[in-house]
């Protein structure tokens, strides 16, 4: 599952009336959300980042376009319901990654998502492709959605990590 600025709905999902996997908001899970979630929209007046919005069914999901996750917790705080799990655990198992629309793939220099990123976990480097790289530090990546906001080409996704890689 990767997850961009937007998400569209594919025919099929379309015509199933499944779309595509819908970010939840940190320390939410899709089983949480449908088990617990009334729908109240608590979570997402709470959230001072303004990244929750309503999604399918008038539950929350995580919109990037303008803003990044401070997992300041404020979200799981302001919900009755049970649906957010509890700080030991990791807000979500996420990462970014660069796709080839990365402006540094047509000779284009940017690092703006580098010098958005809190954690370092992203890193420019003077390497080829032709204007340099960017190089992601799986351990480090939080997938708080701070590069995805101000990548100008739309070029950030975050995917699940696989097994060992980020749990922060």
């Amino acid at each position: 599952m990767s997850l961009s600025r937007t998400e569209t709905v594919g025919r099929r999902g379309f015509l199933t009336g499944r779309g595509e996997a819908q970010l939840r908001p940190p320390w939410a899970t899709e089983e949480s959300i449908r088990e617990s979630c009334t729908s109240c929209g608590a979570c997402i007046s709470a959230c001072p980042e303004a990244i929750l919005i309503e999604g399918p069914a008038k539950t929350p999901t995580v919109d990037f376009s303008e803003n990044a996750c401070t997992f300041c917790r404020k979200c799981a705080d302001a919900c009755e319901e049970g649906v957010f799990g509890d700080n030991s655990e990791a807000p979500w198992n996420l990462i970014a990654t660069i796709q080839n629309s990365c402006m540094l793939n047509i000779g284009v220099s940017c690092q703006i998502c580098s010098d958005a990123c809190m954690d370092d976990a992203l890193r420019f480097s003077y390497l080829p492709p032709p204007s340099g790289k960017i190089e992601i530090n799986t351990e480090a990546c939080t997938g708080c959605g701070a590069c995805i906001s101000v990548c100008p080409n739309g070029a950030i996704e975050l995917r699940k990590a696989p097994q060992g890689e980020s749990d922060a």
